[in-house]
């Protein structure tokens, strides 16, 4: 008798205990459809310890792959016992954006985008690296926060074209841009971007909810972010709980897809 009232305790016991964890770990705030901080979203993609490498895809034709790879920059100290795996003094973040296209008939064909972004402990960014390699040509642009001057670098074979230009003219930055953004498909990118930057994120709002998505026959809970852009365009974007991105729907049947799900 003594044997059976301890069983069913243990199973009490562990039966509460799981559903507090539930609730401790989902509660509220994972109700389909529950209204989430962007900012929280955001975190979790930044502090993601695994890169998220999806596929291009356009109107169902795989055009290319993107990678995307943050991590978390740390302050040096010294006189210290350094921990493997533990970050002693988080600085901010580095994001590492790599991009293939291949099978595109465009100007964007053999193209290779290599950037880097460095933000501060407080999210702001700090350091901006753009390349953009399609043989034998390459552009390379660098900027950096408090400065109103970005660096343009052209090279093409043993030729090699460096410049600098101030933030505000814009139509230099096009210029170089143009053979590009003439690829892209129609109205993915506003005109205003391009020609106010400052004022497009006035003009934008961005949505954060908790979500469901179905992954083969699993399914599994998810962020959901989405952003919509002036000229009545919207971006969506399916997160992890652990920060991954999963799949991003751009405007015109532009899609991004994590290649984990591609099979599903």
């Amino acid at each position: 008798m003594a044997s059976r009232i301890t069983l069913i305790a243990s199973a009490l016991f562990w039966v509460v205990m799981n559903g507090l964890l539930w609730q401790a770990e989902w509660g509220d705030r994972f109700t389909s459809g529950s209204e989430l901080s962007p900012d929280l979203i955001w975190q979790k993609i930044l502090d993601s310890p695994d890169s998220s490498v999806l596929s291009i895809r356009y109107q169902g034709r795989t055009l290319g792959s993107l990678e995307w790879h943050p991590s978390i920059l740390e302050v040096s100290r010294s006189n210290t016992t350094a921990i493997e795996g533990m970050v002693s003094a988080p600085a901010g973040h580095l994001i590492r954006v790599s991009t293939r296209i291949h099978g595109s008939d465009s100007p964007l064909d053999r193209v290779m985008v290599l950037g880097t972004v460095e933000l501060s402990s407080s999210n702001t960014w700090q350091r901006l690296q753009v390349r953009v390699d399609q043989r034998p040509k390459s552009w390379e642009i660098q900027a950096e926060a408090g400065s109103d001057q970005v660096r343009m670098i052209y090279e093409e074979g043993r030729q090699r074209f460096e410049q600098t230009f101030e933030t505000r003219n814009r139509a230099a930055l096009q210029l170089m841009l143009a053979p590009y953004l003439t690829a892209l498909p129609s109205g993915l990118i506003p005109d205003i971007a391009l020609n106010h930057p400052e004022s497009l994120a006035r003009n934008s709002s961005i949505d954060a909810r908790s979500d469901w998505m179905q992954i083969g026959r699993s399914r599994v809970r998810v962020y959901r972010l989405s952003a919509r852009l002036p000229g009545q365009l919207e971006v969506t974007a399916f997160i992890s709980r652990a920060g991954e991105l999963l799949k991003i729907q751009l405007p015109d049947r532009l899609q991004l897809v994590n290649e984990a799900i591609i099979g599903d």
